[in-house]
């Protein structure tokens, strides 16, 4: 009786730790959801969808080998599943790359933006995400999957309540925006909007090492199964109310004499031209939130392949796992404010571009072949709960 609802409560906990990497960065700014979505118009919103499922199922396969193989960080889930041991190198480079540009652009953007309408200074802004992030990382995988699922409630509920005002507000011009779709959107079509859906799920798949590393929790494969279903459904519904949002901002002038595109933080834009004061307040305090889920994830993916040059077996180091992310996060932060951040959109792309034979393409097609109940019989591998 108590099974059910406990399995629903682990796979909800690792779909949020996938929704708490993604919407960090995309909560902060908005550029990618601009680039990669809104750019495109009304098929931008609908491939939303496809890049979802496309990660989904990489990860569900990512997922059920972590489990199967006990692969539970990302340099023995590379290994295992192409056999050869060089090819985690790639990996290691995609991984910090990805953290360089999704971390320093997440704590750049928190910074900025409590300079702005906080007037905190930027490092102690950056200092405060460091804090928390490496205490919840100290402290193990179920500790990382239970304040993800906390902190995307508080993400999801602001949001929102973002979109209810936006709603209410007259701004947003959903007609006008579907009838100059041509005019102010150049890219709008559907063979690009396609492939920009690959790409963007391509260089989200680094979040393997995110997921991988609170795999362990996993109890049987339906678990996996509740876990991307929640993941995909999560993701889709925030990327397409997001989308729409700003889609509906492309034909407003805002008060740099551009439209929602050329905002160097969209939604934070969004909220300056609805004029709430309280409002600003708010979303900084869940950029903050969502930030900190961002960096939790990536974090906790980086101490479960790096820790084991310090730690001894399943011993507990939190001293050291919090001095590990503080030099992580601080890395990431100089290398923001000192330009980084200006290539997030070309390295992002680069990302993609690598990350497609690298993760999508064998997690589906090797990986999908090696969690197969013929596979695992065949090679009388014990694989539990592949029938649960």
């Amino acid at each position: 009786m108590n099974k059910s609802p406990k399995t629903t409560s682990i796979a909800l906990g690792l779909a949020c730790v996938w929704m708490g990497t993604h919407f960090g960065p995309g909560v902060a700014s908005g550029t990618q959801i601009n680039q990669y979505y809104v750019g495109f118009g009304i098929p931008g919103i609908c491939v939303t969808v496809l890049a979802m499922c496309i990660l989904g199922y990489a990860l569900y396969c990512s997922m059920e080998f972590s489990r199967i193989y006990k692969a539970y960080d990302y340099s023995s889930w590379i290994q295992k599943l192409f056999g050869m041991k060089w090819v985690s190198i790639l990996f290691d480079i995609s991984f910090i790359v990805t953290c360089m540009t999704a971390l320093g652009g997440s704590l750049n953007a928190i910074a900025t933006l409590m300079v702005n309408e906080l007037a905190i200074n930027y490092w102690v802004g950056v200092g405060a995400v460091i804090v928390c992030c490496a205490l919840l990382c100290a402290f193990g995988s179920k500790l990382v999957a239970a304040a993800s699922k906390y902190m995307m409630y508080v993400v999801l509920a602001v949001l929102a309540m973002i979109f209810i005002l936006v709603l209410f507000s007259g701004k947003m011009d959903f007609a006008g925006a579907l009838a100059n779709q041509a005019t102010n959107l150049p890219k709008a079509g559907w063979l690009g909007a396609i492939w920009s859906a690959v790409i963007y799920a391509s260089f989200q798949a680094t979040v393997v090492a995110n997921i991988s590393s609170v795999a362990n929790q996993l109890p049987n494969r339906s678990t996996s199964k509740k876990a991307a279903i929640f993941g995909i459904t999560g993701n889709a519904l925030m990327l397409i109310v997001m989308s729409i949002m700003l889609f509906g901002f492309t034909n407003v002038t805002f008060a740099n004499g551009q439209n929602i595109l050329g905002q160097s933080l969209p939604f934070y834009g969004i909220l300056q031209e609805l004029g709430y004061g309280w409002a600003r307040i708010v979303y900084v305090i869940t950029v903050f939130v969502a930030v900190l889920s961002t960096a939790v994830g990536f974090c906790f993916g980086g101490l479960a392949r790096f820790s084991k040059y310090y730690r001894k077996g399943n011993e507990a180091t939190p001293v050291q796992d919090i001095i590990l992310v503080a030099v992580l996060l601080l890395v990431c932060a100089f290398c923001s404010k000192f330009g980084i951040v200006k290539l997030v959109s070309t390295g992002y792309t680069i990302l993609g571009y690598l990350n497609l034979p690298i993760l999508i393409i064998p997690a589906i097609f090797i990986g999908g072949r090696k969690i197969s109940k013929k596979y695992l019989q065949a090679n009388k591998i014990e694989a539990p709960g592949i029938d649960e």
